[in-house]
């Protein structure tokens, strides 16, 4: 097999760590280097990159699709880089969704958190989102007391946030929704109080350890599991390569993060250096929000006089819609983003909105295609698509009717349906 080029590694890079990549982007960062140049290049631009956030201050009446198009607009700027990426990652780790929450100024604010340390200290983040206005009424945390505790938000920390199945006993459960109970918030205006009365006046043992704890006390205890470390390592492992690590990668990656102090960035850094980053491409379905990303990365700017808007509430219909996770442990990985019924819908949108497109204009049709979806590495099967598109059309429509045609394809590919 042919070593990739500069062009195909700053674009699996690109995919990974934004919501891109776009033409232009990929060509600025493959010019003139050698492919592993080239990828350092785009791995070092992506982690330094940080988008200027248009997330509205306040919500006015029509907060949802305020909140929805603000950060749809953020993932699609030409500056959003690893940063934005990682936001997105804890939207999905420390799920809370808006259809229970209900007030979206909440989950707005919540989702300013998790930009605010996406890329700094994980347990800076993870003390914080324990008493975070959305996320008690997410899981039932707001009016838990020690005479009736909810148990909700104590299991899905450590289940989902943080030590994962069989690292805690029931026990364990029952010590921390103990200690995590007392707290009330405001519905209005996410003020969060703790009631004295309500809250844990005795010791209780906890992962064992024994003392009066309070929240803080429950994740300082969870943050010294040195198997934290290892659970939140591979989940962005899987994230950022596309595979789950190896048993011994594991436990280098959980070194390099505790020693680190939680520190995102020297985690995260390790991971990509490491040579399984780039060597393992495609290995991922890409979620339907970086789906729609690419896509209109791809359809590039429209004709004059043609629209601009993007609909963003068209990941309601691709089963993504940001704010809304299926349920506390978010959106699953997996080959469910590469079923029929999300080609279907994929392929509705594309060719619904294809129509505002510029017309590709080219000798060689199909290799501009394939450079305006950046995709670099190609199968036989897709390139034959392609030319069977364009044969189709020869001679008999417009070049705007075999642009969209084409475009419809390669956004329906196999290469562009995986990240």
């Amino acid at each position: 097999m042919a070593e990739p080029s500069a062009a195909a590694l700053v674009a699996h890079v690109l995919r990974r760590l934004t919501f891109g990549p776009s033409e232009a982007q990929v060509a600025h960062l493959a010019d003139g280097k050698d492919p592993k140049a080239a990828a350092d290049a785009a791995i070092q631009w992506a982690i330094n990159s940080k988008s200027r956030s248009v997330l509205p201050e306040k919500l006015g009446d029509n907060g949802s699709d305020e909140a929805l198009r603000g950060w749809v607009d953020n993932m699609r700027s030409a500056d959003a880089g690893l940063h934005e990426k990682m936001t997105w990652f804890w939207h999905g780790h420390f799920a809370t969704s808006s259809d229970k929450v209900g007030n979206m100024a909440l989950l707005l604010a919540q989702q300013k958190l998790l930009r605010t340390h996406a890329l700094g200290n994980f347990a800076t983040l993870l003390h914080a989102i324990v008493v975070d206005p959305a996320m008690l009424l997410y899981l039932d945390a707001s009016g838990s007391s020690v005479e009736a505790p909810n148990e909700n938000l104590a299991r899905e920390l450590m289940e989902l946030f943080t030590l994962g199945r069989g690292n805690y006993t029931e026990a364990d459960v029952k010590a921390a929704a103990l200690a995590l109970a007392g707290s009330d918030v405001d519905y209005d205006t996410g003020n969060v109080t703790r009631d004295p009365e309500q809250s844990l006046g005795g010791e209780v043992k906890f992962l064992g350890r024994r003392g009066r704890f309070d929240a803080g006390d429950v994740v300082n205890t969870i943050l010294a599991q040195p198997v934290t470390a290892e659970f939140i390592a591979s989940k962005i492992h899987a994230y950022l390569v596309g595979v789950p690590p190896s048993k011994e990668r594991v436990a280098q990656l959980g070194t390099v993060f505790r020693n680190a102090k939680h520190e995102l960035r020297p985690l995260i850094e390790d991971i990509l250096h490491h040579d399984d980053f780039l060597r393992t491409r495609m290995s991922r379905p890409r979620y339907p929000v970086e789906w729609f990303v690419a896509a209109t990365h791809a359809f590039g700017t429209p004709r004059e006089g043609e629209d601009t808007d993007i609909n963003p509430w068209t990941l309601e219909q691709l089963d993504q819609l940001p704010y809304r996770p299926p349920n506390v442990a978010g959106w699953p990985p997996g080959p469910k983003w590469l079923s029929a019924s999300q080609q279907l819908t994929r392929g509705s949108y594309a060719w619904g909105v294809s129509w505002r497109m510029r017309p590709i204009e080219a000798t060689d049709l199909v290799a501009a295609t394939l450079k305006r979806c950046t995709i670099h590495e190609c199968s036989p099967a897709t390139r034959a698509s392609l030319h069977d598109a364009a044969l189709a059309t020869a001679g008999s429509a417009d070049a705007l009717s075999v642009s969209r045609r084409l475009m419809t394809v390669a956004l329906l590919s196999p290469e562009f349906a995986l990240a």
